[in-house]
């Protein structure tokens, strides 16, 4: 359990972004303005500045181990990237790409895949399972805690939260993996020259097995990987397995078919968390057919006399409603002579 102070610390940041207000300011109208789908109320979205839409406080904030909170490591970090994103705008307007361009448009790209509530529930989600299924097998072994056996019976239903700082933790090993996905792919920059624009979300970097029909697994990494991630309105970052001969720097490929515009705002209409983007209200039905379910945590548990083996995956599903951690009802700290080890 961890406690502290927590109060806001003088000149530190309470309002953390999970979605970049840079990054979002292209979908931004000329009055700074943009339409914000919530996925509990699509129906009725607000047009928003981008700064006031996309956070959580204290999101990322720490607790140190003198007990105080450092809110500003995480921001700080994530805004080494986010200061260069305008620059990566203006090579992708003029379509002419150097290295550090092109760095820092794949470090946003790995930033919105794993920094976003969808990656965070996802762990949450894991760990909440962990937690369960090993007093479970501590209960059958007659190894439960004297304090937790008041539970015993109550192992299957009772409540399970986890401290969501937990998640900061898991960010580094999710970055590291997605980075090594990433290296089986080839790019390209797909334009939209139709006017039709595209969506974006707070959970925008969306891939999948290009022959499972319908995208009914989403995260799927097989031999055949498609990948997908706006940029802007008129740009998407376009990743696959059967792109990687086209080299380190991605050619940029005008789309004049509508319907294939159509289909890469249908992608991103499904894999959106909590929110969905777009520059104008053309997108209200798409938005709306789809806000109901999205990318969530599921698995399958075998347990043998030897171990645990948990198969984690993506399913399309209702977004869980974890409980809030409080740790003023959590129970005495549990050490291994608690476990009779």
């Amino acid at each position: 359990m961890i406690t502290g102070n927590s109060h806001q610390q003088s000149g530190e940041r309470k309002r953390h972004h999970f979605v970049s207000v840079t990054y979002l300011n292209s979908w931004a109208e000329e009055a700074g303005r943009l339409h914000a789908y919530r996925s509990d109320n699509p129906t009725d979205p607000l047009h928003i500045r981008p700064k006031e839409i996309g956070f959580e406080n204290y999101y990322y904030s720490q607790i140190r181990e003198d007990g105080s909170r450092d809110n500003d490591s995480f921001e700080d970090l994530f805004g080494t990237v986010e200061t260069h994103w305008p620059k990566v705008v203006n090579s992708l307007n003029a379509e002419r790409f150097d290295r550090n361009c092109l760095h820092y448009l794949y470090a946003m790209m790995t930033m919105m895949r794993t920094r976003v509530p969808a990656a965070r529930d996802f762990q949450e989600s894991l760990m909440a399972l962990e937690t369960r299924t090993s007093f479970k097998a501590f209960a059958d072994m007659g190894k439960l805690p004297e304090k937790m056996k008041r539970y015993e019976n109550e192992l299957d239903t009772v409540e399970v939260t986890i401290d969501r700082q937990r998640t900061l933790g898991t960010m580094s090993e999710d970055m590291r993996r997605f980075g090594d996905m990433t290296r089986l792919l080839g790019f390209e920059i797909l334009r939209d020259d139709t006017g039709t624009g595209f969506l974006t979300s707070d959970n925008p970097v969306l891939y999948f097995d290009p022959s499972d029909p319908g995208i009914r697994h989403p995260y799927i990494e097989n031999s055949r990987i498609e990948l997908f991630f706006p940029l802007t309105p008129v740009h998407v970052l376009h990743g696959a397995t059967r792109l990687r001969r086209l080299g380190q720097v991605p050619p940029v490929r005008g789309i004049s078919d509508v319907k294939k515009i159509q289909k890469i705002n249908r992608h991103t209409s499904r894999f959106a968390y909590r929110l969905a983007f777009s520059k104008d209200r053309a997108h209200d039905q798409l938005v709306e057919r789809h806000a109901a379910t999205s990318p969530v945590f599921t698995a399958r548990v075998v347990r043998t006399p030897k171990k645990i083996d948990y198969h984690i995956a993506h399913k399309f599903g209702a977004r869980p409603n974890l409980p809030t951690f409080k740790p003023e009802n959590c129970e005495d700290g549990l050490y291994d002579e608690d476990f009779e080890f």
